[in-house]
């Protein structure tokens, strides 16, 4: 397809690894034209400034949720074309959500995890068969027949799509673990070279713990999201003071490089990681938990921490 005559597609998602990794399924298609959004206002304002013909939103955002995005825009909002594609992506796929966005005029939904190709599926839904839009007095947005029969089981069946790893938690799609490898590396790389006195390169590796604490959390992760919380803790607590110790943050990364890799069947050593880390941040910031202090003498944090790695 011409770049002149290429789509223009906008993304909204908090996260910026996910907005990333969106925009390289995209490429991968041959599609450059791409905006972001972070946030539910900035997605209005960018829906005008730039005029997408497809916008991929998460479902929950800062502001305005995907939904309540859409509900605008079917509305009527500005400049915006009502019949704008619209694909709305959830963690949540529950009957009400569904409903509530087949409601509100969404034209496409992606479970999250999702693949590269079923996003691409979506995409190729929204610009090669698109719906008419339908405005009534109930309801406005793409027209709901091509879904309506049951026994469907085409690739595009529009509520129900397959999730991955139905079996295991969330985290432990590979999609998802994807996506958490690439943040734990972001960290591990930015740290590379830091010094405890370098107080700009320490602000953007504990950027990038947020944003993983934030994936984690997405993709209910606990232990990862705990063990990044720990070194957001660390950090916050000693960045500005000079007298950060270096070991506590390669520490961190080590064991979250490690929880990355191990799925819901090592529990107990996630687990044994995750308690590692708060324990040695506890010790550095001289808040040694009573009940901790005894099953601890005997062993420095940083030995357990890489027990039986």
């Amino acid at each position: 397809m011409p770049k002149s005559n290429a789509p223009t597609f906008l993304i909204c998602d908090e996260n910026q690894h996910a907005r990333r990794l969106i925009i390289d399924v995209l490429a991968s298609a041959n599609f450059d034209r791409v905006q972001q959004a972070r946030t539910g206002s900035d997605l209005l304002k960018k829906t005008i400034e730039h005029q997408p013909r497809v916008v991929i939103t998460s479902s929950r955002i800062p502001d305005l949720s995907g939904l309540e995005y859409t509900r605008k825009i079917r509305a009527g909002y500005e400049t915006a074309p009502r019949s704008l594609s619209i694909i709305v992506m959830t963690n949540t796929p529950t009957e009400a959500f569904l409903y509530a966005a087949r409601e509100s005029g969404v034209d496409e939904m992606l479970v999250r995890p999702f693949t590269g190709a079923a996003l691409l599926a979506r995409v190729e839904a929204v610009l090669l068969r698109p719906r008419r839009l339908i405005e009534s007095l109930n309801y406005v947005g793409p027209c709901r027949r091509r879904r309506m029969l049951e026994d469907y089981n085409g690739a595009l069946r529009r509520f129900t799509d397959p999730m991955e790893c139905m079996d295991k938690p969330l985290w432990e799609a590979e999609a998802n673990r994807d996506l958490v490898r690439s943040c734990v590396s972001k960290i591990s790389d930015l740290s590379v070279g830091l010094t405890a006195g370098d107080r700009r390169k320490l602000r953007d590796v504990y950027v990038a713990t947020q944003d993983t604490e934030q994936l984690a959390d997405e993709v209910r992760d606990q232990a990862l999201g705990d063990s990044a919380r720990s070194l957001s803790r660390y950090i916050g607590a000693m960045g500005a003071t000079g007298l950060l110790d270096l070991e506590v943050v390669t520490t961190h990364i080590e064991a979250m490089q490690k929880l990355a890799y191990l799925g819901c069947e090592q529990a107990p050593e996630r687990a044994e990681l995750v308690e590692g880390l708060v324990a040695v941040v506890d010790k550095r910031l001289g808040r040694k938990p009573a009940a901790a202090e005894d099953q601890t003498a005997s062993a420095p944090p940083r030995l357990r921490l890489v027990a039986g790695g």
